[in-house]
């Protein structure tokens, strides 16, 4: 019996022996779900087990997915979820919040598909630490164990289901993706670790190490001789060790415990009696020296330091190129050069890790069914480690989904020839500093990338779009727009379709100045699911005008208009005639529109007639658009039409048939 299988027996019988009732989110039911309990505003009362079962019962009726074929990446629409968040709500009825589980997670997916979602992309689900911990809740990103998961995504409606283990948990939530004809992409974290991670008792020179004196206030060295946020090449590596700073920073580094003091390390072995938390606190407090945080691989960055990882030790020596400048006796030390181990291989792989992060990848392929994997930081990996790391997930997969990190559009060849198929890419950025220029250009180049790219306005980095200028306006109008971009991949950032105020985080793109604001990496948060849910029936909306014209929204039929800002208008000519995509990025006035302008070469046309549709309207409420295209384009709205063609009956024709 599959786990789909189970889940639904037990469920069933439960609902009639022992019922559970929650409330969830009114928008939830996509299943249309007749036994409510009780209701109130957007929430409805149901029994757990009777709404889950019921929920298998529909993802049993779709179609599902062959996960050995290739994803049709034109079509796709991805999004992203973390777990304990997305799926968490008060579901007891009061003010409450308890954290999402896999179990809860199910719940959502009729959702998903609406939005048109076919991949949907997890953050980290592994056991993390809460050494060090930035808020009330671990980051997801503070891994302890690459094949453990976190135990707090057990949901207890479970508890009595016999043998069906936190594993089945997640692996029954992918089974229902499947199921629904969605692929699930899971975060793989092979560069950074927790700083108490579960094999440092065994392996504890597998990271870096520093003077607990230099803890305070660390951070990577400042080279005012190079740009700001200037990457780390070999033609500047040089200056980065020969200027002033970077002496005092190598000094902070230390030798791993075992090697600094084997005896003391040993007694603190036993006294810690397989406690590695303990076991590293008894390593700061009698050996002064602690795990190294990590940072950012860019020269003189803003971002501040990541107080609770630190990178894995790759290598066991450094880059050939550098050694000329370290001093004699230089223990293990991160730098950019060091964090950038694509750009500055050494020459002795830490094999036995490399052997450990390949059978992660291996076991939670084989464990819960995965379908591929967003590689967190995998631009700074040895070619070699991801070329193994990419093999072995093609040993599960033919065709899986593998997504770069990368944030720059420029690298599109490097990534496609690396072996991934999708990237962040420079979207979010763009529109994190809207400009009429700067998304003109973007735009002008999706057509020639060699590899597809996030389509968003915001990401689990960043802060939320509706946090920008605009708000909910600007949001609503960059979801239509994402929607259509060639080689662009709509990628829906959890909490989007209720436009979610709350950031996941903020590392990139920050307009908080700082500010020390509630974020779901860090802090038990819920997402205002109770909202307004206009958005979401705009990115349904999006999704069915995507899967009527999907033949026609390609790159080879894509063309960019010549026009004045603050218009932004770009199309896509097929047979089946011609779909427009505008947008006024003024936000405060209205611009004119003549739709006829914008098509290219219809004057070599003299007999076509081109009669316009609204198909889609950021502005419209509930999506009760008018049919026939306005002349002007209000304050930051996006207009989708389209255009059959029909041609007049010439006078040639008039006349043939006056003879006849």
């Amino acid at each position: 019996m599959s786990l789909i299988d189970q889940l639904r027996a037990y469920c069933l019988d439960r609902s009639t022996t022992n019922p559970h009732p929650v409330w969830l989110p009114q928008i939830w039911n996509q299943v249309s779900y007749v036994a409510i309990d009780d209701a109130r505003s957007h929430e409805i009362q149901v029994d757990a087990y009777a709404f889950t079962a019921a929920v298998l019962d529909a993802l049993l009726e779709m179609p599902g997915v062959d996960v050995q074929s290739d994803v049709d990446l034109d079509a796709s629409t991805i999004y992203t979820a973390l777990i304990r968040y997305t799926s968490a709500w008060y579901y007891a009825g009061g003010d409450e919040i308890e954290t999402g589980t896999f179990l809860r997670t199910i719940w959502l997916i009729p959702m998903l598909r609406k939005m048109g979602v076919d991949i949907l992309y997890l953050l980290p689900v592994t056991k993390n630490s809460d050494l060090n911990m930035k808020g009330d809740l671990p980051s997801p990103y503070t891994q302890r164990d690459s094949m453990a998961l976190d135990a707090a995504l057990h949901d207890q409606l479970v508890d009595d289901l016999p043998g069906f283990t936190l594993d089945d948990q997640f692996a029954v939530l992918v089974q229902a993706c499947h199921q629904a004809g969605i692929r699930v992409v899971h975060d793989l974290i092979p560069r950074v670790i927790a700083m108490d991670a579960d094999f440092l008792d065994e392996h504890p020179d597998w990271i870096y190490w520093i003077q607990k004196d230099a803890l305070d206030g660390f951070a990577p060295p400042p080279v005012p001789e190079l740009e700001f946020f200037e990457e780390c090449t070999t033609k500047n590596v040089d200056t980065v060790y020969t200027s002033a700073a970077t002496a005092g920073h190598l000094a902070k580094f230390s030798l791993p415990p075992d090697q600094l003091d084997p005896d003391l390390w040993h007694r603190l072995l036993a006294r810690a009696d397989g406690n590695v938390t303990d076991l590293v606190k008894l390593v700061e407090r009698e050996m002064g020296i602690v795990p190294a945080p990590a940072h950012s691989d860019w020269i003189n960055d803003v971002q501040p330091i990541w107080t609770d990882i630190t990178f894995l030790r790759l290598y066991l020596d450094v880059y050939p190129g550098i050694i000329q400048h370290l001093p004699e006796g230089q223990p293990p030390y991160v730098l950019f050069d060091t964090i950038k181990c694509n750009r500055f291989p050494a020459t002795e792989p830490n094999v036995a890790l490399w052997d450990l992060l390949d059978e992660s990848v291996r076991f939670q392929m084989n464990t819960y069914e995965l379908d591929g994997f967003r590689v967190d930081i995998g631009h700074t990996l040895p070619p070699e480690l991801l070329a193994r790391l990419f093999a072995t997930m093609g040993e599960n997969r033919q065709h899986p989904v593998i997504i770069s990190e990368d944030l720059f559009n420029r690298n599109h060849e490097r990534a496609r020839d690396t072996g991934y198929n999708i990237m962040l890419g420079s979207g979010w950025n763009v529109m994190a500093d809207l400009s009429w220029a700067r998304l003109r250009e973007h735009v002008a180049e999706l057509p020639d990338l060699k590899i597809h790219v996030f389509a968003c306005a915001e990401t689990p980095d960043t802060p939320r779009i509706t946090s920008r200028p605009g708000g909910i306006r600007l949001s609503r109008m960059m979801a239509v727009f994402n929607g259509f971009l060639p080689n662009g991949v709509p990628f829906i950032n959890t909490g989007l379709e209720v436009n979610e105020q709350q950031p996941l985080n903020c590392g990139l793109g920050d307009n908080t100045g700082g500010a020390d604001v509630p974020r779901a990496f860090f802090n038990k948060m819920v997402i205002n699911w109770r909202a307004d849910s206009a958005m979401f029936e705009l990115l349904c909306a999006t999704a069915q005008i995507r899967k009527r014209f999907a033949d026609a929204l390609t790159a080879k039929n894509f063309f960019l208009c010549d026009t004045p800002e603050p218009l932004l208008a770009f199309g896509f000519r097929s047979d089946s005639g011609v779909v427009l995509l505008l947008l006024n990025l003024d936000t405060d006035r209205d611009t004119a529109v003549e739709l006829t302008d914008l098509v290219p070469d219809l004057d070599l046309v003299p007999d076509l007639v081109l009669e316009w549709d609204v198909l889609l309207d950021s502005a419209a409420q509930k999506q009760q658009i008018q049919s026939r295209p306005p002349n002007v384009l209000r304050p930051q709205q996006a207009l989708m039409v389209h255009a059959r063609q029909q041609e007049r009956i010439s006078s040639v024709s008039s006349d043939a048939n006056s003879v006849a």
